[in-house]
């Protein structure tokens, strides 16, 4: 069954303002003005300024909690104000959930339902997201002005906090007089969440305005399966996840004291513990009831209970005689990092719970049950602990119950949020390396479940291509970023593919004339999580180092090894999470620079003389890695640690003399390798335990070109996803199917023209692709659907990319050629791109770029390249004309983009102000460049272009003409 990817449509981060706003501190907006889904894109400047501000606060809103705008229901009465300080315009609103809101979407807004807004130029800016009694980033002065007093949620002190629940929780067991085992269950949620005050985010955040990581969401399963960017928590052992948590937390504390009645009905929605409420006989009302221990108190905007939506819940953790109660709460903002808090002496909830989300909140009890309980099922995770990138890992799960049965297994993987099975037997591939916690909650027919979890080590092996999923749009790894590493001008260079175009960094470095530059992505330590671009090569001096991506851009260091002139450098990842470089040393013997927590030491592996230190491959294996090379009279030599030492072995495999290797690891884990042999045909041998099989496969390649392998998803096979992302457990209804893989191996023939042999299962086939060349540098199959398999070439010394026609990996299909790949660094009018969406606009863009002085490549008229360079944030992207704006701004038309993300609808805004970096714009913004007349636009577009490159307007020139909107309507092309 097909995979289809349906996901909703996104708001907009940055919207113009094109009314003058002239407001004092006091101003408070009315209500009227926070309609939902008004397009501020068609205000003309003499629209209302309350109504432009409202809305285009409310589609900023959206579009910094990744939500479609249509998920905002309004503005919260009373809590829109705008007004000055420090010399510029702010603004908070606190916004409600819309009914119709998706359950993910309600989801991202729990906890994060306020914005803080500062307005630059005609453009409001997202500051932050969070507890509207925080307003983090707001002016003292204007929380002072509009009544925003801090509650103790934002100015409480972690230590202090944590201090306070170890003596809460000591006087907790201190006054107990019964046997643990009989301690009521609401005393037993209180200390559990008492014992839990504390843990906080990784990485830290002090808000909500980026990644929310937690370990409770991996520990329950929730919705999320995305751990990009998230850290490693040392007390759970677990990877975290990305997600809004208090729901998650409060199960996750409601489980450990023993609550399993109706478990498959709570989720990371916390409106969820309303439905496990009602299933249970219970009839939640609003500000109502006396609070007890272990109660859950859900927080609802004004008159929502609960439609659909609840803004939090946290957990009663004790009840003093005069009232007043402590709560335990998840998710909370304040302080260094979003964490678990202890708020104490609450004397009115309601006063508390306003002061948190805004005006008029309310709240409502949800009771532990006081029923015997169900027994949980019994279950176990049968994985291998360690797997390879781009092979099959297999998974299986079993559950018992006393009395009933098991109604089904739901899995996260941890490596991308559309990823989900639904069997006890299921296969996963994942695509890039790193610690993932693989989770199956398996539920009862009781509605009982068990979350079994396991870390998983995924190896990855460098290539001439390193490839590394986007962390812009939050749940999706779309588009793949790529990186190739070149020597220019005499040093070291990265080409960056962006999902749209290349553009060249000049990086430090000096690799040496001969031998490869070989590219690995990975999380190091100086970008926590995040699998940033790494190069290894040979320097000039003969010893070898590392080329590094970090926070703080490009850096290199020396290893401590000293390569043969002319000798290949491979590397991979570990099992335990560090790297190896493997090369042959002046010596001529096998070696590697192996990193530790202590720093990187050289080892000789195996001290007999490597006969072509040029051939050498590795294949990552379950075991371990496995290095390939070519020895005396062309027989193929396999070496492997075999635990004391590591020890090379002749095949009976022969290559042609001056054959080239490539190495791939199978589907099922094991090493492959191609040769070209002695009479011309393509050769391989798999991998079988101690034991190598050759074969012949069809495919005649040139002996001295260059081969490249590597494993793709096959495309008609992949699992199906129910709805817009994987729903939590006990809901899914699809079947498990396992998305099986293709190999492929890419070649010159004599003739020059590239060739692919390739397996999709169904066996060996060879296809002829188009064009010639003199040498093939990588080829690269990212897996994850949608993704093309893409081979580099090159002739003399340009590189040019041929890729699958289609948004697959299949290479059956037609190929087409791409533009070459930059040959020179890039400057800053690189960086500059105009986008037109018409042929009028784009002729009046070329002349634009052609006034302002910027290359006449600058000017796209793809959309595909004009999405990818919006969403980079290495680009200054102009729409020119109307077509263009609609386009970036909605995608009214759905055309095709590198994120697959369906119209209408897109992640980007506009700004109108003339600007000269990217900083000042922000990734996923773009300059509206469209006026009301033709010769309007023309001005526009070059008064903008020339600014972006001088710095100021062209000469004579002292304003530009009004941008305007688009009409709602599809308009131009998209290429």
């Amino acid at each position: 069954m097909p995979r289809t990817r349906t996901r909703p449509r996104f708001g907009r981060a940055l919207v113009p303002i094109l009314a003058t706003l002239t407001l004092t501190a006091a101003t408070v907006l009315p209500a009227t003005a926070s309609a939902a889904g008004a397009d501020p894109s068609q205000s003309t400047a003499t629209a209302p300024a309350a109504t432009s501000t409202a809305a285009s606060l409310t589609q900023a809103f959206a579009a910094g909690r990744h939500v479609d705008d249509t998920a905002i229901g309004g503005i919260r009465d009373g809590s829109l104000h705008t007004g000055a300080a420090d010399g510029r315009t702010w603004a908070i609103a606190a916004f409600a959930t819309a009914e119709t809101a998706k359950p993910q979407e309600a989801v991202g807004l729990q906890d994060a339902d306020t914005g803080v807004f500062v307005q630059t130029g005609s453009s409001w800016h997202l500051v932050s997201t969070g507890l509207y009694g925080c307003a983090v980033g707001l002016p003292a002065a204007l929380k002072t002005a509009w009544g925003i007093s801090a509650s103790s949620v934002c100015t409480g002190s972690a230590p202090a906090e944590q201090a306070q629940a170890r003596k809460a929780l000591a006087a907790d067991t201190q006054a107990a007089t019964t046997p643990a085992d009989t301690t009521p269950l609401g005393q037993k949620i209180a200390d559990i969440a008492l014992s839990q005050v504390g843990v906080q985010t990784d990485p830290p955040v002090p808000n909500f305005s980026t990644i929310d990581c937690d370990p409770y969401s991996t520990l329950v399963a929730g919705f999320s399966s995305d751990s990009d960017g998230c850290g490693f928590d040392s007390s759970f052992n677990v990877r975290n996840q990305n997600e809004t948590w208090c729901a998650d937390f409060a199960k996750w504390v409601w489980q450990q004291a023993g609550v399993t009645a109706d478990m498959n009905t709570l989720n990371a929605g916390a409106v969820s513990f309303h439905t496990w409420a009602v299933h249970q006989g219970q009839n939640p009302q609003a500000n109502s009831g006396t609070p007890e221990p272990g109660d859950a108190v859900l927080f609802y905007s004004p008159g929502r209970l609960p439609n659909g939506f609840a803004d939090h819940v946290g957990l009663v953790s004790a009840v003093h005689p005069d009232g007043s109660i402590d709560m335990v709460n998840g998710d909370f903002s304040g302080g260094a990092a979003v964490n678990v808090q202890y708020d104490q002496n609450i004397t009115d909830l309601a006063a508390f719970a306003a002061s948190v989300e805004g005006p008029g909140e309310q709240w409502a009890l949800v009771t532990p049950p006081t029923t015997a309980q169900q027994p949980n099922p019994a279950g176990t995770m049968d994985a291998a602990t360690v797997a390879v990138d781009g092979a099959t890992a297999r998974f299986h799960a079993s559950g018992s119950v006393p009395g009933g049965t098991i109604t089904g297994y739901y899995w996260t993987f941890g490596d991308t949020r559309m990823t989900n099975e639904t069997g006890a037997d299921v296969t996963h591939v994942f695509s890039e390396p790193g610690t993932y916690t693989a989770t199956v909650t398996i539920t009862s027919s009781f509605g009982t479940t068990t979350t079994v979890r396991k870390n998983i080590q995924v190896l990855a092996a460098s290539a001439a291509i390193a490839t590394a999923p986007t962390d812009q749009i939050w749940y999706d790894p779309l588009p793949v970023v790529q990186y190739t590493f070149v020597r220019s001008q005499g040093g070291l260079a990265v080409d960056y593919w962006n999902g749209g175009q290349w553009i060249q960094w000049s990086v430090p470095g000096t690799p040496d004339a001969t031998g490869n530059i070989t590219a690995l992505t990975f999380p190091d330590a100086a970008n926590r999580w995040v699998n940033t671009a790494h190069a290894f090569y040979r320097t000039a001096g003969g010893g070898l180092a590392e080329t590094t991506q970090t926070p703080t851009g490009w850096q290199t260091q020396a290893l401590p090894g000293t390569a043969i002139a002319g000798g290949a450098v491979n590397a991979t990842t570990t099992a335990d999470g560090s790297v190896e470089v493997f090369f042959v040393n002046a010596h001529r013997q096998l070696s590697a620079d192996v990193q530790s927590a202590s720093g990187w030491t050289t080892h000789v592996l195996d001290p007999a003389p490597v006969a072509q230190p040029g051939s050498l491959v590795l294949a990552d294996t379950t075991s371990g890695p496995v290095i390939l090379g070519i020895g005396p009279g062309g027989l193929v030599t396999s070496s492997t640690d075999i635990g004391p030492a590591w020890i090379t072995v002749p095949m009976a495999a022969f290559a042609a003399k001056g054959s080239s290797l490539a190495a791939a690891t199978t589907a099922s884990g094991t090493a492959e390798v191609f040769y070209t042999t002695p009479s011309g045909t393509l050769g391989t041998a798999t991998q079988d335990g101690p034991r190598w099989k050759p074969s012949t496969l069809p495919g005649s390649p040139a002996a001295k070109t260059g081969k490249s392998a590597t494993t793709y998803l096959l495309p008609s096979v992949l699992p199906a996803v129910v709805g817009d992302f994987p729903q939590p457990p006990g809901t899914l209804t699809d079947t498990s199917v396992s998305a099986p893989l293709g190999m492929e191996v890419f070649y010159l023939t004599a003739s020059g023209a590239p060739g692919v042999t390739y397996n999709d299962g169904t066996g060996w086939q060879t296809k002829t692709l188009p064009g010639s060349a003199d040498g093939i540098v990588g080829a690269s199959a990212y897996q994850v659907d949608e993704e093309p398999s893409n081979l580099y070439l090159t002739t003399g010394s340009t590189i040019t990319e041929e890729t699958t026609g289609a948004r697959s990996g299949d290479p059956s299909g037609s190929w087409s050629t791409a533009p070459a790949l930059p040959t020179a660094p890039s400057t800053w009018a690189n960086q500059i791109v105009l986008y037109a969406a018409d042929a009028a606009d784009a002729t009046t863009a070329r002349a634009a770029a052609d006034a302002a002085g910027l290359p006449a490549q600058q000017v796209t008229t793809s959309f595909a390249t004009a999405w990818a360079d919006t969403l980079d944030g290495n680009y200054l992207v102009y729409a020119v004309g109307t077509p263009a704006v609609r386009a970036l701004y909605s995608n009214v038309c759905n055309w095709a983009n590198p994120s697959d993300l369906p119209g209408p609808g897109t992640p980007f805004s506009y700004g109108v102000d003339p600007v000269n970096s990217v900083a000042q714009l922000g990734a996923g913004n773009f300059v509206n460049a469209a006026g009301a007349t033709a010769t309007d636009t023309q001005a526009i577009a070059t008064d903008l272009a020339y600014y972006a490159l001088h710095g100021v307007l062209p000469p004579g020139v002292t304003s530009v003409p009004p941008q305007v909107g688009a009409p709602y309507a599809c308009m131009g092309s998209p290429s």
